[in-house]
């Protein structure tokens, strides 16, 4: 049922898609030129709705108890399961272009896909491939292959799935965008000399045969393998003029000569294991910190503590997606840099038609509502996308023209805020805030060794000498050492009941007295105190009592406790707390210890 629920939102998705595009698709396809042509645009629309379809099988999949028994084998039964359902759909879909267009497109159209085998097996691989990535990557596998180097099997399984996906997503971007081989000399000769300038004249270049405004190139060079293939939109041909055309085939070179998505592929790598040990080391030292500071009182600040340990990791995270995305921004203004500066393209042609380029007037309508207008970005938009707007690209080139600059020169947000440090905080900021620093790294090493003498002279001293101290009794419930246990747990250690009684006359904190006694796993005194004040303790601070004797496997006084009327009214969440700890901390009964 869920699978068929997912498959049908993929269906209406296609459906109401189609009903925003539909006057350009039935245009296109009345316009095609040959029968190739229309069964391109045909194969296209096909495959995406079985691409989809596919996902939303796999998101369906992903959320079922079952995930991971299905294997990839039983994927590929689900994918060619839905390759013959949509061929049973798409007929009917066809049939309705047939009747609006007046075109016999289904027979051809029929033997084109029996044809295509190659595109199945891709458009079955990349989302395969997606699936094993979290699946295979992340189970119990790599720990058994590699021991304790994991780590580094993690990082192989990620990039030989990654360098897998890009290839396989170059075979599908081939094969489902309508596409076809540029045979135009004026073109050619434009495109062929700038192939030249970058020394790969082999490289495969397509026109898009559909209303995109852009080009763009994808694939790998590694060593001896290339897949790498740029396609150009067909509304360039009509927007530009040559100079432009050749700005814009100069930019989208100069991608392929910097290397610039092999880098991208290294820097979302990099950027994958900064998340992953960054969040892991803050969540250790949030856990640490709230541990060593609220000590006995830790568990009631779990939420907040939750809390802080969400906010560090997406912080994080959102910190290391700013980073990858300035990273491929400057990329394009590198790419601008060296269309211009390196391969001698006309700088005023790259500006107008990068302007024409982010201008959506000359769309049609459903294309202008996905195209956003780049020169009115907000924030969010302008820090997290993969292209600057037109303003700043252009300032920044000229920039670099002026000031003979080279082309790949840029600066980081980790540079800039350097720069602004050092030209902002001058010495009438850095003395006041020196001074500051200082005198409070005086204050605290101070209040650190005043901690560590008393806590000192109450271990040594005599209980007389202790009850004499007159200072004594203001720091009982502070912390010596600022993330210890307070100054009372030092007294309760030295196991003296006059004169434990004395400082719980003198303001001592019941509660965390008692906590402390517990530590010491001295029934006696346990019963004394517990049976003097437990009329008075927070149901918290029973709690709290009740579960270090079970943490410390203290089990008559945990025995002792549980078997006390408060119990029965204790909240059952942290009943069932205690008794966890205790089950699991339970030694054999030759093993208690009553002192």
């Amino acid at each position: 049922m869920l699978y068929a629920l997912f498959l049908m939102i993929a269906i209406l998705y296609n459906w109401r898609k189609f009903g925003k595009e539909r006057h350009a698709f039935l245009t296109s396809l009345v316009e095609a030129k040959n029968t190739s042509h229309r069964e391109m645009i045909l194969s296209h629309h096909f495959y995406i709705f079985i691409f989809e379809g596919f996902l939303a099988l796999l998101v369906a999949h992903l959320i079922t108890e079952r995930a991971v028994a299905v294997g990839i084998l039983g994927l590929g039964l689900v994918y060619l399961g839905l390759l013959f359902l949509g061929f049973f759909l798409f007929q009917f879909f066809i049939k309705h272009v047939e009747k609006h267009t007046q075109l016999a497109l289904w027979d051809t159209f029929k033997n084109h896909l029996v044809k295509e085998l190659r595109v199945s097996f891709a458009v079955i691989m990349l989302p395969i491939l997606v699936f094993s990535m979290i699946n295979w990557t992340f189970q119990d596998g790599v720990y058994e292959e590699w021991g304790s180097l994991w780590f580094i099997g993690l990082l192989f399984n990620i990039l030989f799935v990654s360098v897998l996906t890009v290839a396989c997503s170059v075979i599908i971007m081939l094969r489902l965008i309508p596409n076809r081989e540029i045979k135009e000399p004026e073109y050619l000769e434009v495109i062929n000399r700038r192939l030249e300038q970058i020394g790969m004249p082999e490289l495969r270049v397509r026109w898009i045969e559909t209303d995109i405004k852009n080009a763009f190139v994808v694939g790998l060079k590694l060593l001896k393998f290339s897949n790498q293939t740029m396609f150009i939109g067909r509304s360039l041909r009509t927007t530009l003029t040559m100079e432009e055309f050749d700005a814009v085939i100069s930019h989208e070179l100069s991608h392929v000569a910097n290397r610039h998505i092999q880098k991208r592929l290294i820097n979302f790598l990099k950027n994958f294991i900064s998340i992953i040990i960054g969040a892991s080391l803050l969540i250790v030292g949030i856990l640490g910190i709230s541990v060593l500071y609220w000590g006995e009182d830790s568990y009631f600040h779990s939420p907040s503590t939750t809390i802080w340990c969400i906010a560090a990791s997406v912080g994080w995270f959102i910190f290391n997606y700013f980073l990858l995305f300035d990273t491929i921004r400057s990329h394009e203004f590198e790419a601008d840099g060296y269309a211009v500066m390196e391969l001698g393209s006309d700088f005023d042609a790259l500006r107008s038609a990068l302007e024409k380029l982010t201008t959506p007037d000359e769309m049609p309508e459903y294309l202008k509502l996905r195209t956003p207008v780049q020169s009115k970005k907000n924030l969010i938009s302008k820090y997290f996308t993969t292209h600057p707007d037109l303003t700043t690209r252009v300032q920044f080139l000229k920039f670099k023209i002026d000031n003979g600059l080279r082309y790949d020169y840029y600066v980081s947000p980790a540079q800039k805020l350097g720069r602004y440090l050092g030209h902002s905080l001058q010495w009438k900021f850095l003395i006041p805030m020196g001074v500051s620093f200082i005198l409070s790294l005086v204050w605290l090493t101070s209040s650190y060794r005043e901690g560590l003498r008393t806590i000192a002279f109450i271990k040594e001293a005599a209980p007389e000498q202790i009850m004499a101290d007159p200072s004594l009794p203001q720091k009982l419930n502070s912390r010596p050492l600022f993330i210890d246990q307070s100054l009372m747990a030092y007294i309760v250690k030295k196991e003296d009941q006059r004169l434990i009684d004395h400082f719980l006359s003198r303001g001592a904190d019941k509660g965390k007295t008692l906590v402390y006694v517990s530590q010491l796993q001295n029934l006696s005194l346990l019963e004394t105190y517990y049976t003097q004040f437990q009329h008075e303790l927070s149901d918290d601070e029973y709690f709290m009592i009740l579960r270090k004797t079970a943490q410390l496997n203290f089990t008559v006084g945990y025995r002792f406790l549980v078997n006390s009327k408060r119990f029965e009214d204790l909240n059952p969440v942290y009943k069932e707390d205690v008794s966890r700890i205790h089950k699991s901390n339970r030694a054999p009964a030759s093993e208690v210890i009553v002192k």
